[in-house]
């Protein structure tokens, strides 16, 4: 599985590590995204390049082997109202996108072991 680098907020990183201590069950997603919080670079909110998937970013995305890209906002599990714009942390896309580039690609194992490839072609708003 490709790791790029990935870069998250101080902030992002103590609400997600919060939220996932009080979750009652274990998903492999979740699983995932302890492992990729664990190796993330953590810096301040106000240090947080423009161009990096924060929480509550405004993100145009692609998936292989779709050319297409899609927008979505990154929530978390509590603001997710079933907009079909919204991805939720939880979710194998959400959890993938965390943290990563403008530019940058990731494959994501999904919940069937099927590897996904994503890939960040914008941030379009980022509220760091």
């Amino acid at each position: 599985m490709s790791q790029p680098n990935i870069i998250i907020s101080s902030q992002d990183l103590h609400r997600l590590e919060t939220m996932l201590e009080h979750q009652t069950t274990q998903s492999s997603t979740m699983q995932h995204l302890e492992n990729e919080l664990a190796r993330a670079e953590v810096v301040d909110p106000e240090n947080i390049p423009k161009n990096v998937v924060t929480m509550n970013s405004r993100v145009s995305i692609t998936i292989a082997p779709s050319t297409d890209s899609v927008e979505i906002v990154l929530v978390y599990p509590h603001d997710f109202t079933g907009d079909k714009s919204q991805v939720n942390i939880l979710a194998p896309v959400g959890a993938a996108i965390l943290g990563l580039t403008e530019g940058q690609s990731i494959e994501w194992p999904q919940p069937d072991g099927q590897l996904m490839k994503i890939k960040i072609e914008k941030v379009i708003y980022q509220p760091e």
